[in-house]
C-alpha cells in the first residue's frame, strides 16, 4: 500500500491516516470524500499540523477549510473515560501508586491515567519520574470517574501493553507528554 507523507511534520503514513487538501479554482481546500479530481496534499488528523498549515506559507488554506478539519478531529476523538469503560476487565491494567512506581522503574508501565483529586505528593512522584523514564500521561478531572468504571478506589492506572497504549493515544490525541482530559 502506498504511503503518504504530511506537508507539516513529515511523517509518512497510509491514505486514510490524513486530511487531503486539494487546489480548486487557485484556492486550497479540504477534500473531505477523497473524490476532487486535482493535485493535492496531505495533513496529518492533528490539530498541530493543522495550526502549522494555517502558517505555511506555501499554502493559503482559507479559515474555513482549517476549521473543517478541527471540526473532523473533534468528532472523532474520543473520551478516556469511555476508553476505560469499554476496557475494564483488560489484562493490561495496573492498578494503585506503589504498583505503577514499581511498573515504570521496570518499564513496564508506558501510560498512565491519572486524577487530579489525588494526593498531590503522589504526583509530584510520578512527575519526576516521567522526567526520567519515557512514560506518557494523561489526567482526568475526578477520582471517582475511575471509581464508578471499576467499582473500587482507584488512585492511579498504568497500561503496560505498547500497542494497546498506542491505540489509546491515537484516539484521545495526546499533546506532548502530559494531557489534560476533562
Amino acid at each position: 500500500m502506498p504511503e503518504r507523507m504530511c506537508v507539516c511534520c513529515r511523517s509518512k503514513k497510509e491514505k486514510e491516516d490524513f486530511f487531503r487538501i486539494c487546489l480548486v479554482d487557485g484556492k486550497y481546500i479540504f477534500d473531505e470524500k477523497n473524490k476532487i479530481q486535482s493535485r493535492g496534499f496531505y495533513i496529518c488528523k492533528k490539530s498541530e499540523c493543522i495550526e502549522k498549515l494555517s502558517k505555511h506559507r506555501k499554502y493559503n488554506v482559507e479559515t474555513e477549510e482549517l476549521l473543517k478539519m478541527l471540526k473532523k478531529i473533534e468528532k472523532n476523538r474520543k473520551d478516556i473515560i469511555d476508553i476505560l469503560r469499554a476496557m475494564k476487565n483488560s489484562e493490561y491494567f495496573i492498578f494503585g501508586i506503589d504498583e505503577n512506581v514499581s511498573g515504570i522503574k521496570k518499564n513496564k508501565v508506558k501510560l498512565l491515567i491519572i486524577p487530579r483529586d489525588i494526593n498531590k505528593r503522589y504526583i509530584e512522584e510520578i512527575e519526576k519520574l516521567k522526567e526520567r523514564f519515557d512514560i506518557k500521561i494523561i489526567e482526568i478531572d475526578k477520582k471517582s470517574k475511575l471509581k464508578d468504571i471499576f467499582s473500587r478506589d482507584v488512585n492511579v492506572i498504568g497500561i503496560i501493553d505498547k500497542k494497546v497504549v498506542n491505540g489509546i493515544l491515537n484516539k484521545v490525541e495526546v499533546k506532548h507528554e502530559s494531557t489534560r482530559i476533562s
